[in-house]
């Protein structure tokens, strides 16, 4: 008995003097947000894609935005349906995602663009309601562009169920609207990423 008691004590002692060892890390809270949760088997929000290009640059960027549905809109397709109607405040957002990157904001214009664009390159005389896809009708939004005066472009922008659909319709807009060969072409989803 008393050999079990000066284990134990030995024990003890050992376990008081032993060097602490760390705790898994990585645990930490920040504050009190709970993480977001996203349930995957909800209907896609609508989302709106614009096509932005920066003229300095000649980089043309996609801009998404989730938009709300009416509290009494059911899904169609597992897609709520977009609004008929975009306030322009919301398109002007698209413009903003350009120019926190551009050198010079003036450059920032939609994608599609008119037929005098060439001599007023301004967003003045592009489209924002034909620079942007909603995600209820259209899978993709593709974009036509011809050369013109050197290294200026004049672009079209149109929407398809697929890339190939989408650069199509654009190319026939921008071929039709500019009546030049539109032969620089490129597409994007419209679909938020889940």
């Amino acid at each position: 008995m008393i050999r079990l008691l000066l284990r134990l004590a030995m024990a003890a002692v050992l376990l008081w003097t032993l060097p602490a060892r760390a705790v898994i890390q990585g645990f930490e809270v920040e504050d009190d947000v709970p993480p977001v949760i996203e349930d995957s088997t909800s209907a896609a929000s609508c989302t709106i894609a614009w096509l932005v290009t920066d003229l300095s640059t000649h980089d043309t960027l996609v801009a998404r935005m989730l938009v709300p549905s009416a509290p009494n809109e059911r899904p169609v397709d597992n897609q709520m349906p977009c609004p008929k109607m975009v306030a322009p405040r919301i398109a002007a957002r698209a413009l903003d995602a350009c120019v926190v990157r551009a050198a010079e904001p003036r450059t920032c214009v939609y994608g599609d663009m008119a037929r005098d664009f060439l001599k007023r390159p301004t967003a003045n005389n592009t489209a924002e309601n034909t620079s942007r896809c909603a995600s209820d009708r259209a899978s993709d939004i593709g974009i036509a562009c011809a050369r013109a005066d050197g290294e200026a472009q004049l672009c079209a922008v149109a929407c398809g169920n697929s890339p190939e659909a989408a650069i199509a319709a654009a190319v026939g807009r921008c071929e039709t609207k500019h009546q030049l060969a539109c032969d620089l072409t490129g597409s994007q989803p419209v679909l938020a990423p889940r």
